[in-house]
């Protein structure tokens, strides 16, 4: 079996693993910001919810329903953007939108320009394959879009 096909049972089997034992859903008792964000075609539902600390975020909590790869991608959004600065973790949604409608066959993490791609994607490079499946990306931005919304007001 070839290194893409196993990576791909690896993705396909942590999308499936963080869907039903999500590590960051819930509520913050008292949240600094709170975004959402519904897809009205499919029914996929998520709320973001932040704490602040001197313009980082230090907690991250989601309440989606929705597909496994919504709730998915909301659980490892949040685990990716937790501990980061508000731009960056505005880098980090800029560059997951960037990887799910790349159109070349570049392998994640591709170094061009002496920069990594997509190294500070992490474990959300698992979404990498549904370029391939475009009606399930917008699955996979809808935390983000909750994201977006919830820092919109936030001053750096």
């Amino acid at each position: 079996m070839s290194d893409v096909i196993e990576g791909a049972a690896l993705y396909d089997r942590l999308i499936v693993e963080r869907s039903r034992t999500p590590h960051f859903a819930g509520r913050i008792e008292q949240p600094d910001r709170v975004g959402e964000g519904k897809n009205p075609l499919c029914g996929d539902k998520t709320r973001v919810e932040l704490a602040l600390t001197d313009n980082h975020i230090s907690q991250v909590h989601h309440q989606t329903r929705g597909c496994a790869i919504c709730l998915a991608a909301a659980d490892l959004m949040a685990e990716r953007i937790t501990g980061l600065s508000v731009p960056q973790a505005r880098e980090v949604g800029q560059r997951f939108s960037a990887m799910l409608v790349q159109e070349t066959t570049t392998p994640p993490g591709h170094v061009s320009g002496g920069q990594q791609e997509t190294a500070a994607l992490g474990q959300l490079e698992a979404f990498a394959p549904l370029r391939a499946h475009r009606s399930r990306i917008r699955c996979a931005e809808l935390p983000w879009v909750a994201l977006k919304e919830a820092l919109v007001h936030v001053d750096i």
